[in-house]
């Protein structure tokens, strides 16, 4: 199942990623949780590297696929926090 920033994100992944990435800090600030908020920003920071990806396709991902890829960023972001400590 997606994350909901994920499906949020999917149909607007064409947008600036100064846009996208003020819509992550909107939810960044809405968590409660430190350590989703730290996730979150991690997320964040990787989005313009999504984005070249996507772009650098030969034919453009559906907006499922999309909303898989940027559920498994949230998943490896969530991870990176662990490795780290």
């Amino acid at each position: 199942m997606p994350h909901p920033l994920a499906s949020h994100l999917a149909p607007l992944i064409d947008r600036d990623v100064d846009e996208l990435r003020s819509i992550v800090a909107h939810w960044v600030v809405s968590e409660s949780s430190e350590a989703e908020r730290a996730r979150l920003r991690r997320f964040g920071a990787e989005l313009r590297a999504v984005k070249a990806r996507i772009a650098a396709r030969p034919t453009p991902p559906s907006e499922e696929e999309i909303e898989i890829a940027l559920t498994a960023l949230l998943a490896l972001a969530g991870r990176m926090r662990a490795v780290k400590d």
